[in-house]
């Protein structure tokens, strides 16, 4: 990272401390991160401090230290989110220092549900849910058409699908090492076939589908009802074959599977529009 991109990043950061800096007493957070659902879920918890005015003013301060406590937790929250196999939010950041500005935005927009005090009202909590989809992921969809996919010369026996399971549950070889990990989800993940053919890049996506929902769906349960709107009744359902990636995000499936989607106008829709569920092990979709 270079001296300017460093301090682009600092800069953004220290300011959005300044508050959290100067408010009287800390604010206690709970986070966490679900991939099904794509909202990042912040709980804020002031304590209410009786040593002077009325008890209603001094709720209010201590709802007021929470609000304004939170661009900088959501700020924090949002660095360690993968992007793609190659970086994270905050790597992403490091890279292009205006983005950090346009992500510290998101905190204007996100607006909390009604304030919860404490049963012995010694404390008062915000909860906030920030979806990620399409909240997050229009900053780092950049192209506007979609780039082709690769031509298919080969024939295998093919139809149309509704859209694409994918399993991937258990660990698998990274591809071009003696490892096998597990697939770490991402906001845009890629897939390859076993010749890394690229079969689903991030500027082969429709931009708008890229926003809506991202590249894939991730679920730990191979019921698909939950996914009908994204999957459809009839999806093409296949194993993973090995991971790849510096983060093991991206999905390397069959060569004969790949062709049996790229060799139909109807296939590569389903694949531009991220018609696709990923299927991996219990625990892998929620984080803190």
């Amino acid at each position: 990272m270079s001296v300017g991109m460093r301090r682009g990043v600092l800069a953004v950061m220290l300011g959005l401390c300044v508050v959290s800096a100067v408010s009287a007493q800390p604010v206690a957070v709970s986070r966490s991160f679900d991939w099904r659902t794509g909202m990042l879920e912040l709980s804020l918890t002031a304590d209410v401090v009786y040593d002077d005015g009325t008890p209603a003013a001094q709720m209010f301060l201590a709802e007021q230290r929470a609000r304004e406590a939170f661009p900088n937790i959501l700020f924090e929250s949002l660095l360690s989110i993968q992007v793609d196999s190659r970086s994270n939010v905050g790597q992403m950041m490091a890279a292009n220092p205006v983005l950090a500005d346009e992500i510290v935005g998101l905190a204007q927009t996100a607006r909390p549900g009604l304030p919860e005090p404490a049963t012995d009202l010694k404390s008062i909590t915000l909860n906030y849910s920030v979806p990620i989809f399409p909240d997050l992921a229009r900053f780092f969809v950049t192209h506007n058409i979609p780039f082709q996919m690769s031509d298919v010369i080969e024939w295998v026996p093919t139809r149309p699908f509704t859209g694409l399971v994918i399993y991937a549950a258990q660990p698998l070889p990274l591809h071009g090492t003696d490892r096998e990990v597990q697939l770490e989800p991402a906001l845009l993940p890629e897939i390859f076939d076993t010749e890394m053919r690229p079969i689903l890049e991030q500027d082969m996506l429709d931009p708008d589908f890229a926003i809506r929902w991202g590249s894939v769906a991730y679920a730990e349960s191979a019921d698909e009802t939950p996914w009908m709107e994204r999957i459809g009744t009839d999806p093409l359902r296949i194993m993973a074959r090995e991971f790849f990636g510096v983060h093991p995000t991206d999905i390397v499936i069959g060569a004969d599977d790949a062709t049996r989607l790229l060799s139909l106008p109807e296939n590569q829709r389903l694949l531009r529009e991220g018609r696709i569920l990923v299927i991996v092990s219990e625990g892998q979709t929620t984080g803190d």
